[in-house]
């Protein structure tokens, strides 16, 4: 009997069906539905087409429900689209929308056969309610839905409360209702644990407690598989997974402990606000957790890729740290994108408004951006590294860190200056830590009395000394006398090492000094400080000194001696000393 009855009862809503699709697109009662009338938009123009269309899709839903058919949460979709949702919470907007819809049906068809005539046709009409209810239909004044006319948000906030009042009153006859079901948990939970605290029943309370429970053992499990899988990649030569297996073993936990309770949700039945709060720190919780994951993951890979780049010198190091820091952010953002669009918000909308917004943020953050281009530019044109000895912005020091704002550098009385970058690409930066050669120039005086042979002798000694020295540049060396001073005869010594550090060089310079010293004393030569000679032309009761005669041809052929083909004249020198350049 009870089959024959539900039969008849899918026969009748079939039928039913029907007659609502073909009067609501404009066909005879015999034509079939075509797919216009699946593809027809939701009319709310009026309250009048918005009760229509909630009701003939909440018709077909139904309908679709008992057949087995895919379309029946489409029609679904339809009938709560009919529905103000504003009010809802944007993560679980679906699925009260979904639920206050059947619901909604489910009141009307138990307690009026409505009468579309009498419902208002006016485009213009504010507010209308159901007669012997407090469904109502009004129309909207505000927002993306502007002017249309949709069932209230205080009755879809009230839909379950409305429902339990009339939820033992029989449907009216010929009606389909909502195709509300009872839940397992209707059928199944004592009637002691079904009263609420806070829109949540006791036995509802006891699952939650019973999922966190759960969520405990999903830690202890992904731990307990973590540490068997990190005792098998120990076994392997590589290192790269057990590096793998450390990194991810944290952020898998707080996943799967999450991913527990987001996938048990639906099974506890909760609805209304406390659904959407726990809806909502749930999905929270999960797509933090999974943002963690792929930045945690992201920064796996790059710090493996700047292993692999650090052994070859033409990739530029902090350019490959840049670039893993942006795999990290733009890996956390795409995951908290994702979850926003899954949560319910729009995203595209929130992109859009970014775009409006960028330029009043790039305006605020202008010096911000300025040095992070500055930081892309030092590192791709690479005028210095980490550990190069430089001179910019009259600072000199060893760069110690290049970083998206600012290049740190200590100087050599051990303080830390940081130069925004933004600057430092536009400045003259000496680079001494590049120098293939390191220069050093420097005066060695003699003393007046210095033969102008054992001149020679000297200068052809010290670059002897020069070329001896296995740190020196072998094709570039100076040593001359250079010029008369006050009180010296200076000597000018020109020479570069090729040495990689600052106190190589010192070392270098130093022994090259201390042969020069030796030299000298071996030579005889004496080094001049400053001094000033008194000479007294004469004192009382002694005569001047005579100065000696000479005759006029004297004076001039002494100076022809000196000249060209003089016998006197030595334009090479005496022969002791060759200059570097012209050793073959």
């Amino acid at each position: 009997m009870t089959d024959l009855r539900s039969l008849l009862h899918l026969c009748l809503a079939a039928i039913l069906a029907l007659i609502t699709a073909s009067t609501a697109s404009g066909q005879e009662p015999d034509e079939a539905p075509t797919a216009a009338v699946r593809l027809e938009p939701v009319k709310t123009d009026s309250p009048r087409d918005a009760l229509r269309s909630f009701m003939n899709a909440m018709d077909r839903h139904v309908v679709a429900k008992h057949a087995g058919d895919g379309m029946a949460d489409a029609w679904l979709a339809d009938a709560a689209q009919c529905l103000d949702l504003s009010q809802a919470n944007l993560v679980g907007r679906e699925v009260i929308g979904r639920e206050a819809a059947v619901l909604i049906k489910e009141v009307i068809d138990r307690v009026i056969v409505v009468d579309y005539h009498m419902v208002p046709d006016d485009p213009g009409s504010q507010r209308w309610r159901l007669r012997g209810t407090g469904i109502a239909i009004r129309r909207i004044a505000e927002g993306e839905r502007a002017g249309e006319h949709l069932f209230s948000a205080d009755t879809v906030t009230r839909a379950r409360d409305y429902f339990q009042k009339v939820r033992d009153l029989p449907l009216l006859e010929g009606r389909l209702g909502g195709g509300f079901t009872v839940a397992w948990q209707e059928r199944w939970v004592p009637a002691a644990l079904k009263p609420e605290v806070l829109g949540v029943t006791y036995w509802q309370w006891l699952a939650i407690g019973g999922l966190v429970f759960v969520g405990l053992l999903m830690r202890l499990l992904v731990r307990g598989l973590g540490f068997i899988a990190r005792r098998l990649t120990q076994r392997t030569r590589a290192n790269w997974d057990d590096e793998l297996l450390v990194s991810l073993t944290g952020p898998l936990t707080h996943l799967g402990t999450t991913g527990i309770w987001f996938a048990s949700l639906h099974l506890l039945g909760i609805g209304g606000t406390a659904y959407t709060v726990i809806a909502f720190l749930i999905k929270g919780a999960f797509f933090i957790n999974l943002a963690y994951l792929a930045y945690v993951l992201a920064g796996f890979v790059g710090a493996l890729m700047e292993r692999k780049l650090r052994q070859h010198q033409e990739f530029n190091q902090g350019l490959i740290r840049l670039l893993r820091q942006t795999m990290k952010l733009v890996a956390l953002i795409l995951c908290l994108l994702l979850g926003a669009q899954n949560m319910g918000m729009d995203v595209a909308s929130l992109i859009a408004g970014l775009g409006i917004g960028g330029l009043a943020f790039a305006l605020a953050a202008k010096d911000t951006l300025a040095n992070l281009l500055g930081s892309v530019m030092i590192m791709l044109d690479r005028p210095f590294q980490v550990g190069d000895w430089i001179v910019a912005k009259g600072v000199e020091g060893t760069v110690e860190q290049i970083g998206f704002r600012s290049t740190r550098i200590r100087t050599f009385y051990n303080s830390v200056i940081s130069i925004p970058n933004s600057e430092l690409v536009l400045a003259n930066i000496d680079n001494m830590g590049m120098r293939e050669f390191r220069r050093v120039m420097t005066t060695l005086s003699l003393t007046y009395d210095t033969p102008p042979e054992r001149i020679e002798a000297f200068c052809e000694g010290i670059k002897n000394i020069i070329l001896a020295n296995p740190t020196t540049r072998k094709d570039y060396i100076q040593v001359c006398f250079s010029s008369y001073g006050a009180a010296s005869l200076d000597i000018l010594v020109y020479f570069f090492l090729r040495v990689p550090t600052w106190a190589e060089e010192l070392v270098q310079r130093q022994h090259v000094y201390l042969e020069i010293l030796r030299f000298a004393e071996h030579l005889g030569v004496r080094f001049a400080f400053p001094t000033q000679t008194l000479h007294i032309e004469s004192i009382p009761g002694q005569p001047a000194p005579a100065v000696e005669a000479r005759e006029a041809d004297q004076l001039r052929s002494m100076p022809a001696a000196f000249g060209p083909q003089g016998p006197l004249s030595r334009p090479h020198g005496a022969g002791l000393f060759q200059p570097r350049h012209q050793m073959v």
